[in-house]
């Protein structure tokens, strides 16, 4: 987590999906939160402030013979407090989480 030259809070993850992925899994949360989409991420008015989402360029992580997606996704967080930040990612994650042992 580090500050931009704006001021905003700025967390960066590198997940593992594309790009079409990382929209299909925005749709739950659009019906919660007022999202303004963009090709390359997403504004999303949470709270009485802002997340900028942007997303990298697509990739691949190669995993010995198995090749799967990852984008870099980067979180700029503008008015929110820590505690409003971790609310922000407990429900995105549940949205964006994958099956799995």
């Amino acid at each position: 987590m580090s500050d931009d030259e704006a001021g905003r809070i700025v967390v960066v993850r590198d997940m593992g999906l594309s790009h079409r992925e990382f929209f299909r899994s925005l749709q739950p949360l659009e019906r919660e939160w007022q999202c303004q989409i963009r090709d390359d991420g997403v504004l999303i008015h949470y709270d009485e402030g802002e997340i900028d989402i942007v997303l990298g360029k697509e990739g691949r992580r190669k995993i010995a013979a198995i090749s799967l997606p990852r984008t870099e996704v980067r979180f700029g967080f503008s008015r929110l407090s820590a505690l409003q930040r971790e609310r922000f990612f407990y429900r995105f994650d549940l949205a964006y989480r994958r099956g799995g042992g």
